[in-house]
């Protein structure tokens, strides 16, 4: 089949960047992309301990902190001592963090629709099918470094 895998992850990678970066920010979002998606990955995952969000966002932990402390300030997350570890706090998201979750998420599929209606029914139908694959990916344990 002469597949470029190599190729075929350089362009998943630089193209879902410019996805992102392209997409029209709705002007009631109030977070940053960055935090948006450290309040997601915990509410997808569960409470986690900042090692583990700063590991698997590939960020510092002071930038995860940073980023925890603004999100705690908003209401939007909580810490609570980590049963197995007294040094560590387990970060989860409150309810007002899913509400403001949602409503970002619906913001950015109400942006987007006017950009989405002009494409063919085909088009659509590879981006379903591209979204689907990527979830697929994404559900991929990660190889070892």
């Amino acid at each position: 089949m002469g597949e470029d895998l190599h190729q075929l992850g350089k362009d998943l990678i630089t193209t879902a960047a410019r996805v992102v970066r392209w997409a029209p920010r709705p002007r009631r979002i109030r977070l940053s992309f960055a935090a948006a998606r450290i309040l997601a990955r915990i509410n997808d995952s569960g409470p986690s301990r900042i090692s583990d969000l700063a590991e698997q966002e590939r960020s510092s932990q002071p930038t995860i902190t940073n980023h925890i402390k603004r999100l705690e300030l908003a209401g939007l997350v909580e810490r609570s001592p980590d049963a197995r570890d007294a040094r560590a706090w387990r970060i989860r998201v409150t309810d007002d963090g899913r509400q403001e979750l949602a409503e970002m998420q619906d913001a950015f599929g109400t942006s987007l629709e006017p950009y989405l209606a002009r494409l063919s029914r085909r088009d659509r139908k590879a981006l379903y099918d591209g979204i689907e694959a990527l979830r697929r990916l994404i559900a991929m344990d990660r190889l070892p470094e």
